[in-house]
């Protein structure tokens, strides 16, 4: 698999093996990373579990940083194709369009509870020696996702004394802003927990959205 860096070479020799053996220990990788976290992880247990020696996985891999990675790449990019089977017909309202993707999120951590405990742990508690490669391939994501995020929408229902641009703008830091919040409350919490609080956190968000409807749109 050809990562963001274009580094795909160097995994060559586990790109080659046959998918049902490649999945197998990918699988259980993502079980270990997922249940815990970076540092935790034993690659002791993941040889065991995989019925392979650990120099074969240092062959494939160069070392956990390397494994990790490439485990991270495999679930940003099963995500992300299962975000755009998700996203067919997004609405052209753009709280509304914000309300489905965080849907859609909610629906991918229900179909890919380990996946999407992995990535929660890589967002939340950054391993420090990776923040630079992890940040790298976050910002590469928004880079691809934003532009979408904000295609084909209806500008008409905005105030015609309101600056759109501004108006999307400020929709857009108010969401960073959100996130930092939610980043620092979910700080060591597990992913299951979070998964518990969704109703809650889903009201919180229409609550922010129509506050900011009633600024921004005619006749609301």
């Amino acid at each position: 698999m050809l990562n963001k860096q274009g580094c795909g070479f160097l995994y060559e020799s586990f790109e080659n093996l046959p998918e049902e053996k490649k999945k197998k220990i990918i699988d259980i990788c993502i079980e270990e990373f997922a249940e815990k976290g970076y540092t935790n992880a034993s690659t002791n247990a993941i040889v065991k579990k995989a019925n392979i020696s650990k120099g074969i996985l240092f062959h494939y891999f160069k070392n956990k940083k390397s494994l990790y990675l490439y485990i991270m790449d495999y679930v940003i990019k099963s995500f992300m194709d299962k975000y755009r089977q998700y996203n067919i017909n997004p609405s052209d309202d753009i709280f509304d369009r914000l309300m489905q993707t965080g849907i859609i999120k909610l629906k991918m951590a229900y179909d890919e509870p380990l996946m999407y405990k992995l990535l929660f742990d890589i967002f939340i508690n950054t391993p420090d020696e990776l923040k630079e490669e992890i940040q790298n391939r976050f910002k590469n994501i928004y880079a691809e996702v934003l532009p979408t995020l904000y295609e084909g929408l209806d500008m008409s229902k905005f105030r015609k004394d309101v600056d759109v641009r501004k108006a999307v703008e400020i929709i857009s830091l108010f969401l960073d802003g959100l996130q930092k919040k939610y980043m620092a409350e979910f700080k060591g919490m597990d992913a299951d927990e979070v998964l518990r609080r969704v109703d809650k956190l889903t009201d919180e968000y229409r609550q922010y959205f129509e506050i900011l409807k009633k600024g921004m749109y005619e006749n609301e």
